[in-house]
C-alpha cells in the first residue's frame, strides 16, 4: 500500500507543517526525526527525541463532529495493533487518546480538526510513538510514567516498517469509520482498552472524581457511575484519567 510520506530531520511540530499543506491527497503524512515543540492534549509538552515515530496524517472525514472521539480512538487502536503485530507485546488503549504498555505510556494521539458547520472537513491526526530510545532521553519526571519499545521489547525496531503497519491499520479502521460503522470500530476499541469495568480517578472541571467506568458509547465517550449517578463524559470533560489498580 502506497502512502505519501514527507520526511523532515527536524521541525517544531509535524502539526505545524501539516496545517500549511492544502489540497493534498488523503493520508499524506508528515514525519519528523525530531520535534522541538511536540504537543499533547491540553497543550501539554510531548518530548520527541531521535528514535521515535513523530508524524501527522491528513484526513478528510466528512463526518459529524460528534464522531470526533471515534476517530481518536481508532488511531490509538491502529498504533496498538501495529505494535502487537511487530512485537507480540500487548498494548492497551487508555481513553481517550493514549496507548499504554505495562501500565506506562508508549504512544499518544492528538487530533486537530477543521469544521464546516457540524461536519469534520479535515483532520490532522498527530501520532507519537516511543520506539528506539532509552528512558534517559526523557525528562526525569516522565521516566516513571512512560516507556519505549526498545525498553519493553529489548531490541531496536525498524521504524519505517512500524509506521507502515500503523498507517495500514489506520486506513482499515478509518474506512469503516467513513462508512458509519461506529459500532464495529468501537467493538475492537473496547477489546483493546484497559479501563472498562475498573475504577478511575478523573480530573474534571470540578476537581478529582472517583468513578466506575461502565462502558464506552457508540461515539467513544465514557459512561461512568459515581455517587450512584450514571453519566456520560466526553474527552473535553476530562483532562486526565488514572486507572486505580487492584
Amino acid at each position: 500500500m502506497d502512502f505519501r510520506i514527507i520526511v523532515y530531520d527536524l521541525v517544531d511540530s509535524t502539526f505545524e507543517v501539516a496545517r500549511k499543506l492544502k489540497n493534498v491527497e488523503e493520508f499524506t503524512t508528515i514525519l519528523a526525526k525530531r520535534q522541538l515543540k511536540g504537543k499533547g492534549r491540553f497543550n501539554r509538552e510531548w518530548v520527541s527525541p531521535l528514535g521515535g515515530l513523530w508524524f501527522t496524517t491528513i484526513l478528510y472525514p466528512e463526518k459529524p463532529a460528534n464522531t470526533y472521539t471515534v476517530l481518536s480512538l481508532l488511531a490509538s487502536l491502529s498504533v496498538s495493533k501495529a505494535i502487537e503485530k511487530v512485537t507480540r507485546l500487548k498494548p492497551s488503549i487508555r481513553w481517550p487518546n493514549d496507548v499504554y504498555l505495562n501500565d506506562k505510556k508508549i504512544a499518544g494521539v492528538l487530533i486537530e480538526s477543521e469544521l464546516s458547520g457540524d461536519i469534520i472537513e479535515r483532520s490532522l491526526v498527530g501520532i507519537g510513538v516511543n520506539v528506539n530510545f532509552r528512558l534517559d532521553s526523557l525528562p526525569l519526571e516522565l521516566r516513571g510514567k512512560a516507556t519505549t519499545l526498545l525498553e519493553e521489547y529489548g531490541k531496536p525496531l525498524d521504524e519505517h516498517s512500524l509506521l507502515m503497519d500503523i498507517l495500514i491499520f489506520l486506513k482499515e479502521y478509518y474506512e469503516k469509520y467513513k462508512r458509519g460503522l461506529y459500532t464495529d470500530v468501537m467493538a475492537d476499541v473496547k477489546k483493546a482498552t484497559d479501563f472498562i469495568g475498573k475504577y478511575a480517578l478523573l480530573d474534571v472541571k470540578s476537581g478529582k472524581v472517583k468513578a466506575f467506568i461502565k462502558d464506552l458509547d457508540i461515539y467513544g465517550n465514557i459512561i461512568i457511575e459515581s455517587d450512584g449517578m450514571v453519566s456520560t463524559l466526553t474527552p473535553n470533560d476530562v483532562e486526565r484519567m488514572e486507572v486505580i489498580k487492584g
